[in-house]
């Protein structure tokens, strides 16, 4: 297979903590500047959820020298995109922007970093939104109650247990003091990371940096949560209607251990054999031979600890949810009983191959990477080695893992059934 050439990059680290990565990449004059601050919805304590997603809606809400929203203004003007998430482990926002407009970038994450306004205004107006944020993305929308229930229902730790965008009776009774001392546990030079990738010609990243960045005192504390997962030792297994849902729809999960594992690498290949393409093996047998599922979605959740390998299905009506968990099992059970082909797992390497030079064409791709190995890792340059773990599974290590993890007494089963109405 055809050597991937080296992400090549420089690390510093300013006096206050801040992580730096540079990638220069001159093929088009654009560069991406995103920061990642080390907090996500598992770094909240039970009764303050959701405290890592409204941060994402204020950190746009103004500072001492930008106006409410104004952010994306200046960087819509420039020509540039602008976006931020918030996951499990970790929040970020990023811009992209014609290479001559990177000072503008590091400038507004600066500025909001430093001197962001949270306000009473502020504060109440951004709590409504991610109220009615999860109305809209979760309480009326089809299965979205059933995803919200799910990892409750499967994860012991209240750490990957809870919803990122949080219980409404938390956000309901936050006071501004609460989101004052959240802005300063956790956002702050000393718990970011900053990445700047793309055409940087004639720039000193590491001066850019210490220009907007290196005056700010360091007020956040690094703090690691406790993500350790007790061993499942008996099915877990729940049933709930949905009267939105149009068709029946199975939630099903073992749990797995941490990102970076060598059952996570193992797991990560067997998804593909098993769901990826119409050549897969649950493709074949679920919706080309026998027409029992209308969609799938199969593998790990990704987060940075202990794991669960997903696997979704939605059911054709008329057809028994009994029939489809059964069917789903016995293959499962053929897993732990056999390896998986040459063949399947070529098909398999190809697909990861072909995936991971992808990401490699963007800049903004290859910045986002570096930032996930900084942070999930500790090791950016994991980059140049990690495709090297995908490629070395073997069926060995695909069937190990399968008798490891797929476990009846492992298993988190939640069954959606549609709820008819009598009009």
């Amino acid at each position: 297979m055809v050597k991937v050439p080296d992400i090549e990059f420089e690390e510093h680290h300013l006096e206050n903590g801040l992580q730096l990565l540079v990638h220069h990449q001159t093929r088009i004059p654009l560069t991406h500047v995103s920061i990642h601050y080390r907090v996500g919805s598992s770094y909240e304590t039970p009764g303050f959820s959701g405290l890592a997603h409204l941060f994402e809606h204020m950190m746009f809400q103004g500072s001492e020298n930008v106006a409410k929203n104004q952010h994306g203004s200046y960087i819509d003007n420039a020509g540039g995109r602008w976006n931020a998430t918030t996951s499990k482990d970790r929040t970020n926002y990023y811009e992209t922007v014609p290479s001559h407009y990177l000072e503008l970038a590091l400038w507004l994450e600066a500025d909001r970093m430093q001197s962001l306004k949270v306000t009473l205004e502020n504060f109440e107006n951004q709590r409504q939104t991610v109220i009615e944020e999860k109305k809209q993305s979760y309480d009326n929308r089809p299965y979205g109650l059933a995803t919200l229930r799910f990892e409750e229902l499967a994860y012991e730790n209240w750490a990957y247990a809870h919803p990122i965008i949080g219980f409404i009776e938390d956000l309901e009774k936050y006071t501004l003091e609460d989101a004052v001392n959240f802005h300063r546990t956790f956002y702050g030079p000393g718990n970011a990371t900053l990445v700047l990738a793309g055409d940087l010609t004639g720039i000193d990243a590491l001066e850019q940096a210490q220009k907007y960045f290196g005056n700010m005192d360091n007020h956040t504390r690094r703090h690691s949560p406790s993500l350790e997962e007790p061993r499942q030792t008996s099915e877990k297994v729940e049933t709930i209607q949905d009267p939105l849902a149009v068709l029946p729809a199975v939630y099903m999960a073992y749990h797995m251990p941490e990102l970076g594992s060598p059952e996570y690498y193992a797991l990560s290949v067997l998804a593909l054999v098993v769901s990826h393409g119409e050549s897969s093996r649950f493709y074949r047998k679920f919706i080309y031979d026998h027409n029992l599922i209308t969609s799938l979605s199969v593998g790990p959740n990704q987060n940075k600890g202990p794991q669960l390998f997903y696997i979704w299905v939605q059911i054709q009506k008329e057809i028994k949810v009994d029939q489809v968990v059964q069917e789903v099992e016995e293959e499962l059970k053929l897993l732990r009983e056999e390896p998986v082909s040459e063949a399947e797992l070529e098909r398999a390497r190809n697909q990861i191959f072909y995936r991971f030079v992808g990401r490699l064409t963007k800049v903004s791709r290859v910045a986002e990477l570096l930032a996930h190995y900084a942070l999930f890792f500790d090791d950016t340059g994991r980059i140049n080695n990690d495709l090297d773990r995908y490629l070395a599974v073997t069926p060995e290590d695909i069937l190990e893992a399968s008798r490891n993890v797929f476990r009846p007494e492992n298993r988190t089963l939640l069954l959606v059934e549609p709820r008819t109405t009598d009009i």
